[in-house]
């Protein structure tokens, strides 16, 4: 799956905005939820030294549950902790991997939800598409 593709994608979800957030760096991006500018997604080059690579790799990384974080890692190489954020709640993905393009759009969906206050008006993804 492509990264402009899957970034379309993420900004239909609905009341999400997508940012640069660091001066001079405009190539990591952050998706949030617009009402709470709670982050649920992170665009980001990770060094070719992560990964044993042969060069650098644009990454999404999302918010997961430690225990699902643990299986995934298990059963795909293309899922690890994630870089450069807390290990424990986010995953990296990469893209170019054995993930299929509906696992990350699974894991997505995950992060937002995740990422999501109970108590306002933001709508998980799942009742958008009712």
């Amino acid at each position: 799956m492509e990264k402009k593709e899957l970034t379309e994608w993420i900004k239909g979800l609905g009341e999400v905005t997508a940012d640069c957030p660091f001066e001079e760096d405009f190539e990591t991006q952050v998706f949030r939820h617009a009402k709470t500018r709670r982050w649920f997604g992170l665009w980001l080059k990770v060094p070719k030294k992560y990964f044993g690579g042969a060069e650098d790799e644009f990454c999404l990384n999302l918010k997961c549950p430690p225990q699902l974080s643990e299986i995934l890692r298990q059963n795909y190489r293309g899922i690890l902790p994630a870089y450069h954020m807390n290990k424990a709640h986010w995953i990296t993905v990469r893209l170019f991997s054995d993930v299929s393009g509906e696992e990350i759009r699974n894991l997505i969906r995950l992060s937002y939800d995740l990422t999501c206050k109970r108590g306002n008006s933001v709508k998980r993804a799942d009742e958008r598409e009712m």
